[in-house]
């Protein structure tokens, strides 16, 4: 009678093993749970907030469909708050590419294993550049940067993010290199946290300097939210490579290589799809393949100033 019971107990015991090793498989086969997979059964993909992410969003979708159609996946976005947060979680293996700055770009090879596929292009088969401006307020008194330089000390700066390329470190180079010494010189500097929203800044006097991506400038006066007028450029920085494409290193070799030529491809494939997105944002005519020494311009750069 007791061996019997110590045999039920020990069978019981056997049944809830078994039960709980096939939840585990069914858990591991479950592609909601594919993070930092090679293989991935679904792409996590981040795309930067240079503005409104869900409008990034919105207009991103006809190329997401693209995209899934072409890879024969299913594409989950990361709503991203910031670059950092788009640099964690490939870190963490929460997303498997996203569209990253030059800079945050960086930052995430470093720290995140990213590898640049992807860059925009002005048609030519070259890598396209864009450019970094700093603006102020048609009342600030300043006009060049050396008036900039004199009166420091009595100003007020926006940047737009920490990992920001156009919109903190470029500028942050310029500055520097006019000896002007951002973190000691400048009255206050706060981070806006889009370009946009640095724009507005310098427009509505909170701050009296703004830094910003050239395009960025040019959509708020296309909305009808600020005019040339109102927020003068006063520096302009050299070339800028144009912002890549990663995804995670650990990605299988083949499913990468799928990606880029799924990228290659759509201009021609899907060119309103395209132009929504691409057009809208950068306004890259195509795509061209890029590798991390692309980047190396903003890598130096990033060195030299402490920030990597």
């Amino acid at each position: 009678m007791v061996k019997a019971r110590w045999t039920q107990r020990k069978l019981g015991r056997m049944v809830l093993m078994v039960i709980w090793l096939i939840f585990s498989m069914m858990l591991l086969g479950m592609g909601g749970v594919s993070w930092g997979q090679s293989s991935p059964k679904v792409l996590r993909l981040a795309l930067i907030p240079a503005e409104d992410i869900e409008e990034m969003i919105r207009a991103f979708a006809p190329a997401k469909q693209y995209l899934e159609n072409e890879l024969g996946m299913k594409i989950e976005e990361f709503k991203a708050t910031d670059y950092t947060a788009v640099i964690e979680a490939m870190r963490a293996k929460k997303i498997d590419l996203a569209y990253f700055g030059p800079f945050s770009y960086v930052l995430a090879a470093k720290r995140a294993n990213a590898k640049a596929i992807i860059g925009g292009s002005e048609g030519d088969g070259k890598l396209a550049t864009y450019y970094s401006v700093l603006i102020t307020h048609r009342d600030s008194g300043l006009k060049t940067m050396e008036d900039v330089k004199a009166r420091s000390k009595q100003l007020t700066l926006s940047f737009v993010d920490p990992a920001s390329t156009s919109g903190h470190l470029i500028p942050r180079g310029g500055l520097e290199a006019l000896g002007i010494r951002v973190d000691k010189d400048f009255k206050e500097i706060i981070f806006a946290g889009g370009h946009d929203a640095s724009v507005l800044a310098v427009k509505t006097r909170k701050v009296d300097l703004g830094a910003v991506w050239e395009g960025g400038l040019q959509r708020v006066i296309e909305k009808g939210l600020a005019t040339r007028e109102e927020v003068p450029v006063i520096w302009k920085s050299a070339p800028i490579p144009r912002s890549p494409v990663a995804v995670r290193g650990e990605l299988d070799a083949a499913l990468i290589q799928k990606i880029q030529q799924a990228f290659l491809d759509m201009p021609q494939k899907v060119p309103e799809a395209f132009k929504q997105f691409e057009g809208k944002w950068e306004k890259n005519k195509a795509y061209v393949k890029v590798t991390d020494s692309d980047y190396d311009y903003i890598r130096q750069i990033a060195i030299k100033l402490g920030k990597i």
